[in-house]
């Protein structure tokens, strides 16, 4: 069958397998209200989220966090401080993106949580 592809689509088929990638990230750029269910209650924080192809960076709540986004899942870590609790630990997020919205869960020190985040509006 590739034998019967017109030069033209071949070369077009090519470039998307290029070319995608360099939007990956797209789906989720902007700015993002996120609910937390942790131990200790229920947070929110925005997300703001910024990238270019697979790479992604995630800033809130004064920290920067790079990642990546690739085959609409999300992933990011690093060291987080929290006000509330007076000190740093490595947070660890992982989470998924569907229907234009971010679910997954996370964990920072001995902490588990989950999250659902909604675009910002």
């Amino acid at each position: 069958m590739a034998s019967q592809l017109s030069v033209r689509t071949r070369a077009a088929l090519a470039a998307l397998v290029f070319v995608l990638p360099a939007f990956a990230s797209e789906g989720i750029v902007g700015k993002w209200d996120v609910v937390w269910d942790t131990e200790g209650g229920v947070r929110t924080q925005q997300w703001t989220v910024s990238g270019e192809g697979e790479t992604v960076t995630l800033e809130f709540a004064g920290n920067e966090f790079q990642g990546t986004f690739k085959d609409g899942r999300l992933e990011f870590g690093g060291d987080f401080y929290s006000a509330e609790a007076g000190y740093s630990a490595v947070l660890k997020v992982e989470g998924s993106f569907m229907d234009g919205k971010l679910s997954g869960k996370g964990t920072w020190d001995q902490y588990a949580m989950s999250f659902t985040a909604t675009r910002a509006e």
